[in-house]
């Protein structure tokens, strides 16, 4: 047998047979009980403790023109003095009915003196005598609800085409503006334009569908959660021409070998002009020769249609005629 079992072993027989010896001390414990349980009576029956409670508030506001931007008080620390049962129903918010706070214009004010509601609780605290307020005044933080219209927008970084597709128009959303309503400072930080960022993928025709507003404050709403956009595509087509070199600072004497280069670009299929050979200006310019008598060739484009514009040979060779 272990000790513990010994130990266990030798309390049940103390109750069912017990000795002389326990029988004492059975004695001594109700003793003690009792007049444990006489002091803690007595000394709740004393009228001079002092004590910390907290009387519970409500803070009462128009809330159809006016909104909380953070948890409200609810509660508001007095140090009391007054008898034990009393104290003792008090302390666990016991005969406590909560005290509204009627706050008129919390937009121009973000607190209350504590002082302003002592003769409200003050009777409902008898016999407790109130010593005073453990904080000057009761902090809350109320603004104006306010409604404002702001223009929707598109970030078009969020659209991805297929290859060799590029957007034809911008972004249409339906409808433009939306209404937002929420606390006054919240709305100014959103601005005037909220951007739509839901991500749109693998776009291979003119798009129309519906896409999500994007999330909001948690205290700012909406009447939408979503709008319709649509926008046009239109296919880049890709571009092989030759084009004339030109010469710049180049003495009468000296010729460049080729005397042409090849130009690819992409370009919409709408912006496509076959006549079009202005588009890009090729040339070499004689004083960026370098020892090996190259030149590098330089472009520039005069096309805004135009896209991924390539030029080869990369570079032209010069020479002097005798």
């Amino acid at each position: 047998m272990s000790k513990a079992e010994e130990i266990l072993e030798k309390l049940k027989r103390s109750f069912n047979t017990p000795s002389k010896k326990d029988e004492r001390l059975k004695v001594v414990l109700i003793c003690v009980f009792i007049s444990t349980t006489f002091w803690f009576f007595n000394a709740l029956n004393k009228s001079d403790y002092v004590t910390r409670i907290n009387y519970p508030i409500s803070i009462e506001f128009d809330e159809d023109n006016y909104v909380a931007t953070a948890p409200l008080p609810t509660k508001i620390p007095v140090e009391v003095t007054g008898g034990g049962w009393d104290l003792m129903a008090r302390y666990f918010g016991l005969k406590m009915n909560a005290l509204e706070v009627r706050v008129e214009r919390p937009s121009e004010s973000s607190y209350v003196l504590a002082s302003s509601i002592r003769p409200e609780i003050a009777p409902n605290l008898e016999p407790i005598v109130i010593n005073y307020f453990l904080q000057d005044s009761i902090k809350f933080q109320i603004e104006r609800k306010v409604t404002r219209e702001v223009v929707l927008a598109y970030d078009t970084a969020q659209i991805s085409l297929d290859e060799d597709l590029v957007m034809a128009s911008k972004v249409e959303l339906s409808p433009p503006t939306v209404e937002l309503t929420g606390p006054e400072s919240m709305l100014n930080d959103l601005g005037d334009t909220l951007f739509i960022q839901e991500e749109i993928s693998d776009v291979s025709e003119d798009f129309q569908g519906s896409v999500n507003l994007p999330e909001l404050p948690e205290l700012v709403s909406t009447s939408l959660s979503s709008v319709e956009a649509s926008f046009l595509v239109v296919q880049l087509l890709s571009i092989d021409v030759s084009i004339p070199l030109e010469k710049r600072n180049f003495p009468s004497n000296w010729e460049l070998l080729p005397t042409r280069a090849q130009v690819y670009y992409k370009v919409p299929e709408t912006s496509f002009d076959v006549a079009d050979t202005t588009g890009v200006r090729v040339f070499a310019n004689f004083r960026q020769m370098e020892a090996d008598s190259t030149i590098a060739i330089e472009f520039k484009v005069l096309n805004k249609e135009f896209r991924e514009v390539r030029v080869f040979p990369k570079t032209v060779k010069v020479k002097k005629n005798e």
